[in-house]
Order: C-alpha cells, then sequence, then structure tokens
C-alpha cells in the first residue's frame, strides 16, 4: 500500500514540476529520466491537466518534452502572445518520435498556413483580436513520446499591413518590389492622386490562379468599388479608376497560398480624361471641311464627347482613320433631341445646332483618330435653288434632317424616255416646273421610274425618305417609240394591228387606222394598256358592242387609236393590238 503512494506522489511530482524524481522514495521505483527543461516551480509549464506555457517573440528554440501518465501520452500547451494584424511562425521539430503535430484554437479571427519539411512543422498564422493564441502540441505517430524543440519568431513582412504602415508607390517611379509569403500576407501600399485624373496601379508576379485578392480604398478610407474601378492593363493584379476626390489611396493585395509569390508594383498617372463624357465637358470642334479628331478611351466605361456648330442645310459625315478599333468604327454623330439621337452618319440640320460626336468604348480602351467632314450644303430646297443636271447623270446625295428634302432640275427633250432610280431608302418622283403640282411619275409602283415629256420643258425631281445616304441615276434611254398627240399619230398603213411600249406612267401613244364600217373585234396581249378607239376628231369615241365584243364604227374612214396604262404602272409594258373585221 505504502509503495503505490509513494508512486502517485512521484506522477503528481512529475505533472507539477516539469522534471524528473530526483531522490527519495521515488528512486527504487525506475521513474523517467529527467527532463531537459523543467518547469521548475511554475505551474504553467504547458503539461496536460495545467495552464499552458506562455510564450512571446523572439523566444529562442528549446527543448520540451512528451511523456506518458496512466498509460496515455500528453501533450504541451503553449500560450502565444500575438499583436493585432502581425504575422507569426510557431516552429516545431520532433526529436524522439517522427513529426509534430501543432494545433492552434479554432477561431475565426485567426488565419493559418502550415508547412512540414522533415521532422520540422512551422505554423504561420496572423491574429486579428489582440490576446493570446493557443497552440497545442503532440507527437506522431499518436502514443509517442519524446523530445522535441520549440520556438517562437515574428515572420518579417516585407510590406505592411494597413495604411499606417503602408509602402508608397510614387507615379513615374521604377515598380516597388515585394513578396506574398507563403501562408496568410497581405501587403498594402498608398499613393496620391489628384481629383479628375485617371490612375492604375497594377503588380505583376507569377501569382497563381484566382489571386490574389485586392481592395482599393478612398482618401475617405471607403472601399472603391467594380462600379468605380475596372482590371488594369494586361490581366495583372490592380485597378484603373478615376479619382473622385484628391487624397491618398490604398492598394493592398492578399493571399493564403502554399507557396511564396514576389511581384512588382507600381501606379501611373494618366492625366486628366483628354475629352469629357457630359455635354458641359465635351470637346468643342472649330469649323471647317475636315477637321480630325483624336483621343484616347483610357477607361472600358469612357466615354468622349466632341461638340461642334452645324449649319443650316449643311450635311456631315465620320470617317474613321482608325478602322480596327472598334469604338472608332462605330462613333456617331447626334443631337440633344431624340429624332437624330444615335443616328448613323450623314447628319445634317434644317438650322444652325449644336451637334455631338459620341465616342464609347465598350469594353475596349485605346486610341483612336477620326474626321469630321463637312460634305457641304443641301443638294437644292425647292424649285427655286434645284441642282442643275445635264445629260445622264450618277450623284450621291445624303437626307440629313427630318423632312429634308432634295430638289435637281432636268431640262426634258420632248418624245425621251427618262429612267430615274434613287437607292438607299429614297424615293424620287418627277414633277413639271412649270406645274408642280402634276406629277409625271404619280402612278408608279415599281422602284425605277420612268417619265417622258411632249414637249421640251424644265422637269423638277424631288428625292425623300430617311435621313440616309442615297444615290441617284438619271438616264434618257431614248425616244418613245409612238407620238403622244392625235396630230402625230402613228399609221401603219393597211394593217390592222399594232406594236407598242408604254415607257411611262404617263406614257400615251396614237394609231390612225383606216376600218371599214363593220365590227372590228379586239385581240390583244396585254392586260395592263388600255385601249379607245375615237373617230376622226379623236375625241368621239367608237361605240362598242358589249355583247358580240367589238367596236362598231359608225361610218368607213379614218381612226385613232389611243394606248395609254390601265392603273398603276409597274414598269414599261410591250402591248400587241389587231382589230378583227367582222
Amino acid at each position: 500500500m505504502a509503495s503505490r503512494s509513494f508512486r502517485a506522489i512521484c506522477l503528481f511530482l512529475l505533472a507539477l514540476m516539469a522534471s524528473g524524481c530526483s531522490s527519495g522514495p521515488c528512486e527504487g521505483l525506475k521513474c523517467p529520466a529527467p527532463t531537459p527543461n523543467p518547469c521548475g516551480t511554475d505551474r504553467d509549464c504547458g503539461w496536460q491537466g495545467f495552464l499552458a506555457e506562455p510564450l512571446a517573440v523572439p523566444t529562442l528554440p528549446r527543448t520540451g518534452e512528451i511523456i506518458t501518465l496512466d498509460g496515455a501520452a500528453q501533450y504541451r500547451a503553449f500560450a502565444l502572445k500575438a499583436v493585432s494584424g502581425r504575422i507569426y511562425t510557431f516552429t516545431c521539430t520532433a526529436e524522439e518520435f517522427e513529426a509534430c503535430q501543432v494545433t492552434l484554437e479554432e477561431s475565426p479571427y485567426l488565419s493559418r498556413f502550415v508547412e512540414q519539411e522533415g521532422r520540422t512543422t512551422r505554423v504561420h498564422f496572423r491574429a486579428f483580436l489582440g490576446w493570446d493564441v493557443l497552440a497545442v502540441v503532440t507527437a506522431l505517430p499518436e502514443g509517442s513520446t519524446g523530445t522535441f524543440q520549440y520556438s517562437f519568431s515574428e515572420r518579417e513582412d516585407d510590406h505592411g499591413l494597413d495604411v499606417a504602415e503602408a509602402t508608397r508607390l510614387t507615379p513615374g517611379t521604377p515598380p516597388v518590389q515585394g513578396l506574398l509569403q507563403a501562408g496568410p500576407d497581405k501587403d498594402t501600399f498608398v499613393f496620391d492622386a489628384t481629383r479628375g485624373h485617371i490612375l492604375e496601379v497594377r503588380c505583376a508576379g507569377a501569382f497563381p490562379s484566382g489571386t490574389p485578392s485586392t481592395h482599393l480604398t478612398g482618401p475617405d478610407g471607403r472601399e472603391l468599388g467594380d462600379r468605380q474601378t475596372e482590371s488594369a492593363s494586361g490581366l495583372v493584379p490592380g485597378r484603373r479608376f478615376v479619382a473622385q476626390a484628391t487624397g491618398r489611396y490604398a492598394f493592398s493585395l492578399s493571399s493564403a497560398n502554399s507557396i511564396a509569390t514576389s511581384y512588382a508594383c507600381s501606379v501611373e498617372d494618366l492625366g486628366l480624361d483628354d475629352h469629357g463624357g457630359t455635354t458641359g465637358t465635351a470637346t468643342v470642334l472649330p469649323e471647317g471641311d475636315s477637321v480630325p479628331l483624336e483621343g484616347t478611351l483610357e477607361l472600358s466605361s469612357d466615354l468622349d464627347l466632341f461638340s461642334f456648330l452645324a449649319r443650316a442645310g449643311h450635311t456631315y459625315a465620320l470617317r474613321c482613320d482608325t478602322p480596327t478599333f472598334a469604338p472608332c468604327r462605330d462613333a456617331r454623330i447626334y443631337a440633344p433631341w431624340d429624332e437624330i439621337r444615335e443616328q448613323p452618319s450623314p447628319v445634317g440640320v434644317a438650322r444652325d445646332a449644336w451637334l455631338q460626336v459620341r465616342v464609347e468604348a465598350r469594353g475596349q480602351r485605346g486610341a483612336y483618330a477620326l474626321t469630321l467632314l463637312d460634305l457641304g450644303a443641301d443638294q437644292g430646297t425647292g424649285a427655286q435653288d434645284a441642282v442643275p443636271l445635264s445629260g445622264d447623270v450618277s450623284l450621291t446625295g445624303y437626307l440629313s434632317h427630318p423632312g429634308d428634302e432634295d430638289f435637281f432640275r432636268l431640262d426634258a427633250v420632248a418624245g425621251h424616255v427618262y429612267r430615274l432610280e434613287a437607292e438607299g431608302a429614297a424615293s424620287v418622283e418627277a414633277l413639271l416646273l412649270a406645274t408642280p403640282d402634276a406629277s409625271l411619275t404619280r402612278n408608279d409602283t415599281a422602284k425605277v421610274h420612268h417619265f417622258l415629256v411632249d414637249a421640251d420643258a424644265a422637269v423638277l425631281l424631288r428625292v425623300s425618305g430617311p435621313r440616309k445616304q442615297y444615290r441617284l441615276d438619271v438616264r434618257d434611254v431614248g425616244r418613245d417609240d409612238h407620238a403622244g398627240t392625235p396630230s402625230d399619230a402613228t399609221d401603219p398603213g393597211a394593217a390592222l394591228s399594232v406594236t407598242g411600249v408604254l415607257n411611262a406612267s404617263t406614257d400615251v401613244d396614237w394609231f390612225a387606222l383606216t376600218l371599214e364600217a363593220r365590227p372590228h373585234a379586239v385581240n390583244r396581249t396585254s392586260v395592263d394598256t388600255k385601249f379607245v378607239l375615237f373617230e376622226a376628231d379623236g375625241v368621239t369615241p367608237v361605240p362598242w358592242d358589249t355583247a358580240s365584243g367589238a367596236w362598231v364604227p359608225r361610218a368607213a374612214g379614218r381612226h385613232l387609236l389611243r394606248a395609254d396604262m390601265f392603273g398603276r404602272f409597274q414598269g414599261p409594258d410591250a402591248y400587241r393590238i389587231e382589230l378583227l373585221p367582222r
């Protein structure tokens, strides 16, 4: 019984003193050898059942031991004194067992990373609250015992954690080198910016995919989100933004990668935005036939506006001189009012007005070059200033503002047929200048129009349609095949059949036929041409007998046959008609 009491006292002393037995009644009980680092009289020796051993940085390597009590391997606990935000390393090197298992307390305020190198285990951690961090060491394999080396140090950080300890970046200076160390690390940089300037901070390095995390804060300490910034150029971590306030900005990058990553950070001041993006800040352009517009879209959301005074009746267009750059090709002329907003060029106005050129990045940065072209005055606004045409003509024009119409004057020759075509969604109409209410193409339904005049006359051509470029073609296709007046009617002799072509909606063909005083049936090939038979005066119609389907002349002799259009004109209509005596 006394032997059992002596053994219990020995074990208690081992736990309390962190040492082996030295003398007294334990000598014959084969107690463990003395620990190389006894706790002495301290109760916070870190052994199981006692308070954790406090460690502060720097703690140089010490020797500890894992022992067995009542057949169970014990642990050693350490209270690591940490300052919020700093990175620490607790190192354990196994000597008499295979490896250390180091466990830190579970806490959402603790970021940690473990490195294993042979028998050495290093635990890096960052404490975000200013209290002791509990570290527990056990031996591996489970149940092992023996001595180990342990130490506690603060890991050197090349750049500060927060603004107070941040490294300063200066535009125009070489990049600052840095190292995101293995495990939890955060580096912060600060730089000064002037309101309205565009800045880009970027950190180039071989970072693992998806890392590092970056944050940008303004002079007020608030983080600038994705709507206020955009990615840096070159697919590297960083931000590009317009400084909304003058002051000091902070940029940080952080990660918890398993390997250290070196990098280089720099900041560039791109200066003020070269062209404003509002009506009040738009760049004003001088007047001229050809005005260059050059600029750079510094942000993927950048918008450059130019304003210019458009003169009444003038038409303006844009020429992209950097065609490989999409924002240049997509540039538009527009006005603050809705009716010509975002219209493709050319654009014009009926009265003097300020227009704008809009160059929008839409996700693409880069330099561009455009030319604003004044295409000149309108192509005639009416009969008084119609543009004269001579001979066959092919010209380009522009309908440049709502309600715009272009007028041209053509001196048409009697009996000649003219062909008109307006390409580009525009329509064209031929009018007699002397009687502009009388349209020569009013019944034309085809895209290509035709007209003719019975006497030499000035013809007004009116082009209308949506705001767009058009091409007008005017051709003299030759003389009409048959006269358009009774006095000049074509005489086929004794024949009672005639052929012809109605070349225009107003075309009329006259024929002089000699008929007997008996019914004459009709055989014709065209359903679009209308035929009327008159007596010799060209006014009195010959009666039509519906029952027999024949004309019945009242007397033998000269008669006049008129051919003209029946309904809408869809293009030149060839016909043949034969009168069959009964």
